[in-house]
């Protein structure tokens, strides 16, 4: 297992837990030290398709039993989930329609809420109409609004785990209690290959381990170590990395977001928040705007410090739709590389190599759905070890009756044109 984020503690748990030999390797020093640590850890239900939203729903079981999905003692110190509900607002743009067909689908609750329900819910918001999203630099940013949004989709069910990274200490810490076994500043220098099958991996340190299957869970580094061995050849869907940054805002004085506060789905304003406690809100950009994505092609060489432009940007968005917002002038946030596919879709897959497979194109929008993945991959991973094919049989969850194509999730898939990160 190559990557020790939330995704590869979540595979090696499910591996182990099926009795596999599982060790896992990985370049930081910490668990979850990676793009897993600049994770915004929302845990939502809305999706543009009823697959993501039925598996989203799945995990949250999960993440309600958290201790016992684990199978935790009571000595350990567990990442905690946070109900505050998603409001998903209309911005006229199609994607609240097809988030809401895709839950009817899926059987997964929701309101549809009006403009009178949304102001009586959260009086401190502004239910004008700002969009669609423009620079700040654009006059037209700082019209006067003359029209209110028509409404919403509510899902008060959803929420957000405050610490990402504890998140998937506790599901390695989960795999280990299995038999899985990790070793932490461990660089793989190359996959290792024996005409078209894997036997195992070397390290930078010279140091070679044998496998009957690899495993590539390492985010952003994923594309450049299956690159090197033409592994990424027959993807028809590409990814690419993105830096992220999350912006850490004060709430105002008044305002207590432990009662009051929602994870804002704003494609109005191209703006995606939640509560960070009882005084402060966490997010960013929702990542639909192509001219303020940031890819980066060295994902050892990056800026890992919140910049002026997207701070500015992204609060005075959020202060538009919440007009008591104080903008503080000093920044505060975190800054990560995400590893995304370009529809939003990861890849969960086996390679044309027998016994590499993937977990990539994960970040923004996998972190919900890491408690279930784990199994899902173990699926594909022991279907193709036994010389069949992984979409030729459904996925059962490990926590309900749901079945799932892994076909969604293929290499080879071309790329959903009606997707976006949500």
């Amino acid at each position: 297992m190559l990557g020790a984020g939330v995704i590869g503690a979540s595979v090696a748990r499910a591996m182990a837990k099926a009795g596999h030999d599982v060790l896992t390797l990985d370049r930081n020093a910490g668990v979850g030290d990676g793009s897993t640590g600049a994770s915004a850890g929302i845990i939502r239900v809305h999706a543009s398709d009823s697959q993501s939203s039925a598996l989203a729903a799945d995990s949250l079981i999960a993440w309600n039993r958290w201790g016992e999905f684990l199978d935790a003692d009571d000595s350990e110190e567990l990442a905690r989930f946070v109900t505050c509900g998603s409001l998903i607002l209309d911005a006229a743009n199609g994607f609240t329609q097809r988030a809401a067909a895709a839950m009817r689908e899926a059987e997964v609750p929701f309101q549809e809420w009006t403009l009178q329900e949304m102001t009586q819910r959260f009086p401190y918001i502004d239910f004008h109409r700002f969009g669609p999203p423009t620079s700040i630099e654009d006059e037209a940013f700082w019209g006067e609004p003359t029209q209110y949004l028509s409404g919403a989709l509510y899902t008060p069910q959803s929420g957000y785990v405050a610490d990402p990274t504890l998140a998937a200490v506790n599901l390695m810490t989960a795999a280990r209690r299995a038999g899985a076994r990790l070793r932490m500043s461990s660089t793989v220098a190359r996959i290792n290959l024996v005409g078209e099958r894997v036997i195992g991996v070397t390290l930078t340190d010279g140091t070679e381990i044998g496998a009957d299957a690899v495993v590539v869970v390492a985010g952003p580094h994923s594309d450049a170590i299956l690159t090197h061995i033409g592994a990424t050849a027959d993807f028809r869907v590409h990814t690419r990395r993105l830096r992220e940054e999350l912006l850490h805002v004060a709430a105002p004085p008044e305002m207590d977001l432990g009662l009051q506060g929602v994870h804002l789905v704003d494609g109005d304003l191209n703006i995606n928040f939640r509560p960070d406690g009882a005084s402060a809100f966490l997010g960013g950009s929702n990542g639909d705007l192509v001219d303020e994505q940031t890819v980066i092609e060295n994902p050892d060489q990056f800026d890992r410090m919140t910049t002026a432009a997207a701070w500015e940007r992204g609060t005075l968005r959020l202060a538009r739709r919440i007009p008591n917002l104080g903008i503080p002038r000093e920044r505060s946030g975190v800054v990560g590389l995400y590893d995304a596919a370009e529809d939003w879709l990861p890849i969960y897959d086996r390679t044309r190599f027998d016994g590499l497979f993937v977990a990539m194109a994960t970040s923004g929008t996998q972190f919900k759905n890491a408690p279930i993945i784990g199994d899902l991959l173990r699926h594909i991973v022991e279907r193709e070890m036994n010389g069949h094919d992984h979409r030729d049989e459904p996925f059962r969850s490990p926590v309900s009756d749901r079945e799932y194509s892994t076909a969604q999730f293929s290499r080879l898939r071309e790329p959903r044109e009606d997707q976006s990160r949500g």
